[in-house]
């Protein structure tokens, strides 16, 4: 019996969402008029554009691959919807953040 729930659970480890072990941000900048934000991460800042799926707002929670460059599916936390994203950049400063986000919205 004991091998059966052992078998269980590793199936189950291997069926869980990956939005489990996925990095978690939220988005701290985001203007409308722009497709750009800005989300922390315990990694630094994100660089992410949006390319559709439920559009975030300033305060959402994020969960997805964002600590690597290019086009993402990521799942909104606080929305529970999903998002489609351009990763232009991550793990960068405040500062370099906002200078990139402002190098693509003026």
């Amino acid at each position: 019996m004991k091998t059966i729930q052992k078998l269980v659970c590793a199936l189950a480890l291997l069926i869980a969402p990956t939005a489990a072990f996925a990095a978690k941000g939220v988005v701290v900048y985001y203007k409308s008029g722009c497709d750009y934000f800005i989300a922390e991460t315990n990694m630094g800042y994100v660089l992410l554009e949006w390319y559709g799926g439920y559009d975030p707002n300033q305060g959402d929670m994020i969960a997805g691959e964002i600590d690597s460059y290019g086009m993402k599916d990521i799942y909104n936390l606080t929305a529970d919807q999903e998002t489609h994203v351009w990763i232009e950049d991550y793990m960068l400063s405040k500062d370099n953040a906002l200078e990139k986000y402002f190098d693509k919205c003026n």
